[in-house]
């Protein structure tokens, strides 16, 4: 069962294929380190700062790789300045320095020709930046050397050769070398240096002159690789947030849709042993492992634990039941003392099995072939029941908040499938065992005024009441049940009494004693007794925590994230709904497009934390603006949307418009201190000719442009007429 579609799935691999560049940080180019500290804080460390360092070092070396050809023209340009040297020097030593630099040359090309960074490890990168910047260096030397013709001669058409050739060869340096700095540096320092020192030795104006220049033109070319290196490092560093926050975004949704099909196996019935994988395979798929595994721990500190379930990636090298626990030691292998302290703790805990200590533990998970693993304990009630193992045998990673709380989930859903098992497994023992089980045992009464409880389990004390309390004639279930639900537990209760013993089943809020109320999973079935009332029995469960999770995976659906607001599908939900009610008579609706004027330069100016600050606080304003049929979104990045309920025509939908400009112009109160900004609002009206909600939000998009282009700060309504009968502020 795969989840990802293809586009995730590509971009799951390409952020896979990023982050298998871990380990420690290394010394290099400041300009690279720098933005990755910032990103790290800018990006909610969905982007690892070591990682991000490798990756650029490795777009790097490839972009040093890719410029290899201009290599060609130093060997050529080492040809001309051979033809000069005949006056001065030998043939053979004119020889000796062209055959040198045609062989380094060459060596150079073979070696970038060879390399390719996205097959490339870490150590392969770092190795071949280090070669490259030797070759540079030497390269450098060559050229450095060439200046030692300055010595020979006071001629100072021949300096100015010397000059011209050795300033040509420190920009051919910046042009091929400036992705690297070291590199660049090495090349320029032993290629220019020689020729200013010998310029200057001669103590004459032309050439002290010369030399001058030379020095000058050398630092406007420094000055110049400074600011291409860190353009290139920006851009590359952009590059590969963009692919890890869309792998992120896929991702999540993935594990949202993975965790939520799980959710529903495990609580409408309690799954066979071979459905288990299946639903194993949805979280795995999601999370990009090798294996997940479910362990039940032993009933002694010293039993070893049982392997219960298990799913592999039909890649996975090693099938799991082919090593695992063939012996007591390897059984043992995994009650080491970091997982037991996790697992008495009850939290997740990961490992690199690189950086394991020597021991059980690291020989058995290198004998499975595993480099990273992640582990969730599985609370049942209250007490630690077992583990959930996630297994990668590909590379280090580093496991993101997402895929640990997915795992802590499955972890609450499996304990509660364990939960339910056990409990149902308890009813069928003896009395005393059912009595105290977290399952209520309950008989009602089906009395011609209202159904009355007559019999329930001792275990009720978990709600605060004693047994009689609830038995008590003069009581009544209503008391207990939430006035929401009383409709519904009524309608229930008499479909079961009317189908006989097909029985039934809802879902309902219980008032505790306390006042608090908890969520129940009832199911009975009616026994009939000729002459007398009819009874219905039945079993409870307290479902209230698998109720949560279903509302948090519902809201995390429907809201984004940063501003509690609408999400665009949410959204885009709701205008189908509006639009679909107006075109059949009910109240007609008007669609507002808001974008936040220059939001990047916010961003770029005070960090995206202030940015972030900004698009909630405007959130806020909006939200507390609209009415309560409105429909407030934001659609992604500096976007947001309204939906005006109830506007009939263009003034109505100006006045919304007008006001949301003006509050959205006050001043912001931000934690780097005041701010002043300004939107822009593009305005749609319902229109009957109208092909579809997406041709009105085309229209509010056209019209938000149009906003735009006329200086910001300002609405504009879309019309079909002469521009001039367009609204504006």
């Amino acid at each position: 069962m795969r989840l990802f579609p293809p586009p995730a799935e590509k971009a799951s691999a390409t952020i896979r294929e990023k982050s298998r560049f871990l380990g420690p940080r290394r010394v290099g180019d400041p300009t690279m380190y720098r933005t990755a500290r910032d990103l790290l804080s800018e990006e909610l460390e969905i982007v690892d700062a070591a990682a991000l360092d490798a990756a650029i070092r490795a777009d790097q070396a490839q972009m040093l790789a890719d410029g290899r050809s201009v290599l060609v023209f130093n060997a050529a340009n080492a040809a001309i300045v051979a033809g000069v040297f005949h006056e001065f020097y030998s043939r053979a030593q004119i020889a000796v320095w062209l055959l040198a630099f045609v062989l380094l040359v060459a060596a150079r090309l073979i070696h970038a020709g060879r390399f390719r960074a996205d097959a490339a490890s870490p150590e392969e990168v770092d190795r071949f930046l280090t070669l490259w910047t030797l070759g540079s260096t030497l390269t450098g030397g060559l050229w450095g050397a060439a200046s030692s013709l300055l010595w020979l001669t006071p001629d100072t058409s021949y300096h100015a050769f010397v000059v011209f050739a050795a300033g040509g060869m420190a920009a051919g340096a910046v042009i091929t070398n400036s992705a690297y700095l070291p590199a660049m540096f090495g090349f320029i320092v032993v290629d220019v240096l020689p020729a200013i020192v010998a310029l200057f030795a001669w103590r004459q104006p032309t050439a002290m002159a010369m030399g001058a220049l030379l020095a000058a033109f050398t630092a406007v070319l420094i000055i110049l690789g400074l600011r291409a290196n860190g353009w290139l490092i920006s851009v590359s560093r952009r590059r590969l947030v963009q692919e890890a926050l869309s792998a992120a975004l896929h991702q999540r949704n993935a594990l949202l849709h993975a965790v939520s099909t799980v959710a529903t196996e495990l609580a409408t019935a309690a799954p066979s042993a071979a459905a288990i994988p299946d639903l194993l395979e949805s979280v795995g798929g999601a999370i990009e492992a090798d294996r997940i595994l479910v362990f039940e721990s032993g009933s002694a500190p010293t039993a070893p634990p049982a392997l219960l379930h298990f799913w592999r990636r039909s890649e996975s090298p090693i099938a799991p039941d082919a090593i695992f626990f063939e012996a007591d030691e390897a059984r043992g292998a995994f009650l080491s003392a970091p997982l037991l302290a996790a697992l008495t703790e009850r939290r997740p805990m990961t490992a690199a099995t690189r950086t394991l200590e020597s021991g059980p533990a690291k020989s058995f998970l290198e004998q499975a072939g595993v480099r990273s693993v992640l582990f969730a304990p599985i609370v049942v009630d209250g007490a630690a029941w077992g583990w959930i193992e996630v297994e990668d045998c590909r590379a280090e990673r580093r496991w993101t908040a997402a895929e640990i709380d997915a795992l802590r989930i499955l972890g609450d859903l499996i304990a509660g499938s364990v939960a339910r098992r056990r409990y149902i497994d308890r009813l069928r023992d003896a009395n005393e065992v059912v009595e105290r089980s977290p399952t209520l045992l309950f008989r009602l009464r089906m009395d011609s005024r209202r159904p009355r409880l007559v019999y329930v389990s001792h275990n009720i004390a978990l709600f605060g009441y004693d047994p009689w309390e609830l038995t008590d004639p003069a009581s009544s279930l209503a008391d207990c049940v939430h006035p929401d639900d009383l409709d519904k537990v009524g309608a229930s209760l008499a479909r079961a009494a009317a189908d006989g013993s097909r029985g039934g089943m809802v879902e309902f809020r219980f008032r505790r004693r306390d006042g608090g109320y908890r969520w129940l999973d009832a199911r009975y079935a009616a026994r009939e007794r000729p002459g007398r009332s009819q009874l219905i029995e039945g079993v409870a469960l307290d479902v209230t925590e698998r109720k949560e999770i279903a509302d948090q995976i519902a809201i995390l659906a429907q809201t984004d994230a940063l501003t509690g607001l609408a999400n665009r599908r949410s959204f885009l939900d709701a205008l189908r709904r509006a639009f679909a009610n107006a075109e059949a008579g009910g109240e007609r609706f008007s669609l507002l497009y808001i974008d936040v004027d220059h939001f990047k330069e916010v961003n770029d100016r005070l960090g995206h934390a202030s940015g972030d600050a900004l698009l909630e606080a405007l959130a806020a304003r909006l939200k507390g603006h609209c009415r309560a049929g409105d429909v407030v979104a934001r659609l992604g990045g500096d976007e947001f949307a309204i939906l005006q309920s109830n506007s009939r025509d263009a003034a109505s939908a100006s006045v919304m418009a007008a006001k949301i400009c003006a509050l959205s112009a006050e001043p912001y109160a931000l934690p780097g201190g005041d701010l002043r900004a300004t939107v822009s609002v593009g305005v749609a009206l319902f229109a009957s000719a109208l092909e579809g909600p997406d041709a009105m939000l085309a229209r509010a998009d056209r019209a938000l442009y149009r906003a735009k282009e006329n200086g910001r700060n300002q609405y504009r309504i879309y019309s079909e007429t002469a521009p001039a009968d367009r609204f504006s502020t």
